[in-house]
């Protein structure tokens, strides 16, 4: 059964896509674009069983896992949904690994509680709930609870006046690296080669005419400042990517935040601005644009 899971390849775009676009998840991991641009730190195989999606991370950096079935055409059949999970089993008992689900939405957990029933373990893995918030919110910043959000960018303004909102093509794209490099070179603290969030946007930036993203950059005093990148992830929501800005401009993240939104994403209902990793700094910051609500993930671990 090992070899029938490969690593994920360009050429898996259009099977992949046209899955997700299915399920319509919440979780911002079902993407092409995101399961292409960490290939490297998820260490990626996936398979096709019984007309579902199976994917295994096989990560150098932490425990093995599985994510949960997906079925192609969004039905589900127990018998099925059986077979594919036996499929993920095999995998892992061939190769000696605990056998975990991770990342595991909410609705999933019903599904694999059909299988496993009381032998499953559940575990909150609240670090990587996603903050998903309203359009409008994150648009209009209006009412009081958004009076900081609006002082940002007022101090923005006062102290750098003028300032260029420029959306991301085939002919900026050298920019938004050297903008992405600039962050990396400051901030980034890579645990592993593969786990490298500058490789990692690359992958998108070296493939915009091949995905359906969006992106735009901020220029101030004429130097370019700050970059951003999001997809759809379904119909009525969007996914923020990438957000990287030089943090000694006051109020740069809460404006391109802002017009992002306002340029690119008017037509949804929610934007989903991923996980917060554990890390307390992100979380406050997440917390602080109040989102509408959680996507809760959990990890799921079957004894042998």
């Amino acid at each position: 059964m090992v070899e029938s899971f490969k690593p994920i390849t360009l050429e898996e775009q259009a099977l992949f896509s046209d899955i997700f676009a299915v399920a319509k998840t919440t979780a911002s991991e079902f993407t092409f674009p995101y399961l292409y641009m960490w290939k490297r730190d998820y260490n990626l195989r996936y398979a096709m069983v019984e007309d579902h999606l199976l994917l295994i991370s096989e990560s150098r950096t932490y425990p093995p896992f599985a994510f949960a079935p997906v079925s192609r055409d969004g039905s589900f059949q127990l018998e099925k949904y059986k077979k594919a999970v036996e499929a993920i089993e095999e995998y892992f008992k061939e190769r000696e690994f605990p056998l975990r689900f991770g990342r595991v939405e909410e609705s999933c957990l019903e599904k694999l509680k059909l299988v496993y029933g009381e032998r499953m373990i559940v575990e909150e893995l609240d670090s990587t709930w996603d903050y998903v918030y309203n359009a409008s919110d994150l648009i209009h910043l209006a009412g009081k609870k958004y009076s900081s959000k609006r002082n940002h960018i007022s101090q923005f303004i006062r102290k750098y006046g003028e300032y260029e909102y420029i959306p991301v093509h085939e002919g900026n794209l050298d920019v938004c690296k050297q903008v992405l490099d600039e962050w990396c070179d400051k901030h980034e603290t890579c645990v592993h080669p593969d786990n490298c969030e500058r490789l990692a946007c690359y992958e998108l930036l070296d493939n915009w005419h091949r995905f359906p993203l969006k992106g735009a950059l901020i220029k101030v005093n004429g130097r370019y400042e700050a970059l951003t990148i999001g997809e759809l992830l379904n119909p009525e929501t969007a996914v923020i990517r990438v957000e990287k800005g030089n943090a000694d401009i006051h109020g740069i993240y809460t404006l391109i935040n802002r017009d992002f939104c306002a340029h690119e994403w008017q037509h949804v209902k929610y934007i989903n601005r991923e996980e917060d990793m554990g890390i307390e700094g992100l979380r406050k910051s997440k917390l602080s644009y109040n989102p509408a609500f959680m996507v809760r993930k959990f990890l799921v671990k079957v004894p042998h």
